[in-house]
């Protein structure tokens, strides 16, 4: 080792014989220089042995601690994954994704939450309640409704589930089912199956399913939260696609965490569509005896198909934000047609239109379409029908002549670019038609109502001049959540589940349980108050009835009336029926109040009452002298108007 101080090297330098020494003094074979290798060694051990006095960090095996901000990883792509440190790509695309500096811009640009969606998302996660399926024999079963099954009798319609949930056991786990326990009532199921795969399963009639499951089992994800989601884009000649390809790529998939899962096994062996049946919607449960054990937050389901885009937005917590979350085929259309005097604004394009035609295939009020002899398109459209960029369906029935010369097949859509094909429907005989779409840009584009003959599948075609096509009973609906199932909706007291969206689906508890602090569940409604005496109402007629009630938890607050045209020949004790069961009290405590009543006879005090315990009816009464008695029919006349407002609890 050198001994000498720097302060005493002298000047003069010479050359170095070898890289392998320092000269100190200038003396290349003296004994005042040191080797290099000396000199690196002494410098290091003077790092390793204070590393904070220099500030440098030591090592451990070729990488820096993880103690000491580093990792064990020795490559840079190592250290990106340990620490999860955006590539050099993903940093690029961040910065060529961000206009300006501003993070309200970021998080536009990138498709990143709000600060209010973080927080929202935050909330539930911390404080929103779930419902517990304990697996053996817990669910909950929501009634038949033809909502609910997704086929129009001869095709499969699109459909969407979505549910949040913790799988305690990823082993045949129910999520949300239509699928009874024989083939005759099984028609789509979400659930992991016996090898622990997500799955989604379409089934018709025979038995015979199409399906789609993860090749990666869920086990890795038990016991956290996570979002679900499988979309159906249908199947059959209304949607272009043969049942066989019901569980192609493209068409039925499912999402974990709002990722499309590539990893899948399809299967969709002599698969034949799915029925209308009688089969009950379980959440938990499927085949009446297989259950989950798991917690759900949230199950919505949709009557079209989620893109990929709404799906991840859907896993992100956010709502989709359509302005009407009606989902169905009948209520609430945008626009119905009507043809039994003219063509209801619908224009002949490449032939003419008329309206009012009868005795066609027995249907009356029709529209027809005569295309022209031009070589062209012969349709006929309605403008200004959708608003850009919301979802909507259009169903209509159309009929084609089998003395038809080239007219033999139609298209339809929802703006001109966005149509579907039925190259060859059957003539002679009245179709039914169904398209789904979000409706885009301008009014000759996305805005307005198409419906094309056709010619061989060709829409531009050779026409003769006579060829016509019938249409009736074009409905446009604006469609959206078909059900929304939240546990904040979950009624403890009463073991319901309430949907939230307009359909109002009501879920039947059985055994499930509620996890977490419940938000007493707030429903608005209407019911018409019923009249009776003694419990019969032969003969009573009302010139009106009308009553609304509010839902706070397990108190009502309803408010109504009506008024007689007669008051029937029944005898007995008067009553008047409410819109919810009441509680089981001591004795009847709960009173009913009366704020008017008018055309009465024989009474002795203003009209007062109480609530009998859980039933739906209030028992009317007059204070009379020594205390209070029924009312009965000869405290009525024809013409009684009572009008009341009661606040009561229910069970």
């Amino acid at each position: 080792m050198a001994t000498k101080r720097i302060k005493d090297i002298t000047n003069t330098a010479a050359s170095v014989a070898s890289d392998a020494y320092l000269a100190i003094d200038g003396t290349t074979n003296g004994t005042e220089k040191i080797t290099r290798d000396n000199f690196r060694a002494d410098t290091a051990a003077a790092f390793v042995a204070a590393p904070g006095t220099y500030n440098i960090a030591p090592l451990s095996g070729g990488a820096v601690p993880i103690a000491n901000g580093g990792t064990a990883a020795t490559t840079a792509a190592g250290a990106r994954t340990s620490l999860d440190v955006p590539s050099t790509s993903e940093a690029a695309l961040v910065a060529n994704n961000l206009s300006d500096v501003t993070a309200a811009t970021a998080r536009t640009n990138l498709s990143v939450n709000s600060v209010d969606e973080d927080a929202e998302a935050i909330g539930t996660k911390l404080l929103g309640p779930s419902i517990y399926f304990d697996g053996s024999n817990d669910y909950v079963e929501v009634a038949d409704d033809a909502k609910l099954s997704f086929t129009d009798g001869t095709d499969d319609l699109p459909f969407t589930l979505s549910a949040f949930v913790k799988l305690n056991d990823a082993t045949n786990c129910a999520i949300v089912s239509k699928y009874g326990s024989g083939a005759s009532t099984r028609e789509w199921l979400l659930y992991s199956s016996g090898s622990d795969y997500l799955g989604i399963v379409l089934a018709d009639s025979g038995g015979n399913t199409a399906s789609v499951l993860t090749t990666a089992t869920m086990t890795s994800y038990e016991g956290q939260w996570i979002h679900v989601a499988a979309a159906y884009g249908g199947s059959g000649p209304n949607s272009n696609n043969a049942f066989s390809a019901a569980a192609d790529s493209g068409n039925l998939e499912l999402y974990i965490n709002g990722v499309l899962q590539t990893g899948v096994t399809r299967s969709a062996t002599s698969y034949a569509g799915m029925s209308d049946t009688a089969q009950a919607v379980n959440l938990g449960r499927f085949n009446a005896s297989t259950y989950g054990d798991l917690e759900i937050r949230n199950v919505q389901i949709f009557d079209y198909e989620l893109s990929a885009t709404e799906v991840a937005k859907l896993a992100r917590g956010n709502e989709l934000g359509y302005s009407d979350q009606w989902g169905g085929n009948t209520v609430g259309a945008v626009y119905t047609s009507d043809f039994s005097t003219n063509t209801d604004g619908n224009t002949g394009i490449g032939g003419t239109t008329a309206g009012n035609i009868d005795a066609i295939g027995g249907q009356d009020d029709n529209l027809r379409l005569t295309i022209n002899s031009s070589t062209s398109d012969h349709y006929f459209t309605k403008g200004s029908v959708f608003t850009a960029g919301i979802r909507y369906r259009m169903e209509f029935d159309y009929y084609i002549p089998n003395t038809n010369a080239v007219l033999d097949g139609i298209s339809a859509g929802i703006g001109e670019a966005a149509e579907k094909v039925v190259a060859a429907p059957t003539l002679n005989q009245w179709n039914h038609f169904s398209v789904d779409s979000v409706a885009v840009g301008g009014p000759t584009t996305g805005r307005s109502i198409y419906i094309f003959g056709r010619d061989g599948g060709v829409r531009s075609f050779a026409g003769n001049g006579t060829d016509v096509l019938y249409v009736r009973n074009i409905q446009v609906t604006q469609i959206g959540t078909l059900a929304d199932f939240r546990s904040e909706r979950f009624g403890v007291s009463e073991g319901k589940w309430y949907d939230l969206s307009d359909n109002a689906f009501v879920g039947t508890n059985t055994g499930a349980t509620l996890v977490g602090r419940e938000i007493p569940v707030y429903e608005t409604g209407s019911w018409t108050p019923v009249l009776t005496f003694g419990g019969g109402s032969t003969g009573i007629t009302y010139t009106s009835q009308e009553g609304y009630y509010t839902r706070i938890g397990n108190t009502v607050t309803a408010t109504g009336g009506f008024i007689l045209s007669a008051k029937g020949s029944s005898t007995g004790s008067a009553a008047i029926s409410l819109p919810l069961t009441a509680r089981n009290t001591t004795d009847d405590v709960q009173g009913f109040s009366v704020g008017r009543g008018l055309n009465m006879a024989g009474l002795t005090s203003a009209v007062s009452g109480y609530i009998v315990d859980n039933t739906t009816s209030a028992r009317l009464m007059d204070w009379g002298a020594t205390g209070a008695v029924d009312l009965d029919e000869a405290n009525f006349t024809n013409t009684t108007e009572i009008n009341m407002t009661v606040t009561y609890q229910i069970s």
